[in-house]
């Protein structure tokens, strides 16, 4: 039995501090649809040359409907940045909603308009942990709280995908901060370029007008904060990008943002737009662990988690797997059928499952434990893997869950197993 290598999570989605029928703790839950300009905070750079435009019409406009939006929705915030002055600009909106907790989940959905060509110098930046006060910027200056990711809608930049860590949140032995280098190990090897492979697939043209970005098209960013483990993941369209590790939290106000970073104008067809600004905590612990994992090369054994909603349904279980070796690849199991092989294929642990055992080694979805030996995936329970192909989970069926993982024993390099976990659906 080998492991592979990969890496990926989808999303779960947030808003207004209440509970949802999932059990999800809601700290924000924005669509557009009506003017919620007073909900924001909006700081500039001190050169302020832009304009704000909420529940503005982009269907109307000839945009086609954002995914996450229910039909008959037309509305979105729709964001320009120096648009006559000819000099850097920058806008950011943080919501006046402050999120605290363990682990939580921003979802948005954005599209970057222009008109032909590329060079339109203009940043989308989504972010967490923000402090209200200070606008973000990943070039020229460089300026943020908390922790952002910024990207290009046309390219053209041999950094249009970039992600930015305050300097309070350094991990202890890193020097990295702020505008953290394409080089640095949570690019997870995909660079900052739009022209790399990864860009490349994910932002294929059509549809996109350049490929490797995301113009002209709606993508969805979603992140993904584990303030216990430390640790943050950044998503385009369910695919991980980005993942990094952090010190301290990323407690704060998520924000919405724009920045032109050079001198050229921006004509009236380059703008961004969000729609259905969403962050919320899968609150709820759900399932039963079974079966004994084998210790591991930390002297731990590999636990089993899982957050959401038993209803199947809701769709929202993100499992987690933990105290893992450092910097460890591996990826989850499922199957209907629970099981005790020990040491299969000369694994140094137990697997915990038998009959038809599903891998969760799709696109981005082989992860890797990080500097906190943990990781987690939010499940997509319509797309449940089986040997023979894609399945969705239902109402009355029990799934069981584990964790494969990359070990070593006196040097030499072997697997391990957690312990397995049960969720009945309802």
């Amino acid at each position: 039995m080998k492991l592979q290598l990969q890496l990926l999570v989808p999303a779960v989605a947030f808003g207004l501090l209440a509970s949802s029928a999932a059990g999800q703790s809601v700290f924000i839950n924005d669509n557009f649809e009506t003017d919620t300009s007073a909900d924001y905070i909006i700081a500039s750079d001190g050169t302020p040359d832009g304009t704000q435009s909420f529940a503005y019409d982009y269907v109307a406009a000839g945009i086609p409907l954002a995914p996450n939006s229910a039909p008959g929705d037309t509305g979105g915030l729709k964001l320009t940045a120096n648009d006559t002055a000819g000099s850097s600009d920058a806008w950011t909106l943080f919501h006046l909603n402050p999120i605290t907790a363990d682990f939580y989940v921003l979802s948005v959905d954005v599209w970057m308009n222009f008109g032909s060509g590329s060079g339109t110098t203009e940043y989308a930046e989504v972010g967490v942990g923000g402090d209200g006060v200070t606008y973000n910027s990943v070039f020229l200056p460089i300026e943020g709280s908390g922790a952002f990711i910024a990207f290009t809608g046309d390219g053209g930049s041999a950094s249009d995908f970039r992600w930015f860590r305050a300097v309070p949140n350094t991990p202890a032995g890193e020097t990295d901060n702020t505008t953290l280098p394409n080089s640095h190990p949570s690019y997870l090897g995909h660079g900052s370029n739009g022209t790399g492979s990864f860009f490349q697939s994910l932002f294929p043209a059509p549809p996109s007008t350049v490929a490797g970005s995301p113009g002209n098209i709606w993508t969805t960013v979603t992140i993904e904060v584990d303030n216990v483990n430390g640790q943050i993941s950044f998503y385009f369209d369910g695919q991980l990008t980005f993942q990094g590790d952090f010190a301290n939290d990323f407690n704060g106000y998520a924000s919405l943002s724009i920045a032109d970073v050079f001198s050229s104008v921006s004509t009236a067809n380059n703008f961004t737009l969000y729609d259905n600004f969403r962050v919320e905590v899968p609150s709820s612990t759900i399932g039963s662990n079974y079966c004994t994992a084998n210790a591991n090369s930390t002297g731990l054994f590999g636990a089993m988690g899982a957050v959401g909603s038993e209803f199947a349904t809701d769709n929202t279980v993100t499992l987690s797997a933990s105290d893992l070796p450092l910097n460890s690849f591996g990826f989850f199991l499922t199957s209907t059928s629970q099981g005790f092989t020990a040491n299969p294929g000369g694994s140094q642990g137990n697997l915990c499952l038998s009959g038809a055992i599903g891998r969760y080694v799709g696109a981005g979805q082989i992860k890797n434990s990080g500097t906190a030996g943990v990781f987690d995936l939010a499940l997509d329970l319509t797309q449940t893997p089986t040997p023979t192909g894609l399945v969705s989970v239902a109402a009355g069926e029990t799934w069981n869950f584990q964790a494969w993982y990359r070990d070593a024993v006196g040097g030499s390099a072997t697997s391990n197993f957690s312990d397995g976990l049960s969720i009945s659906f309802q």
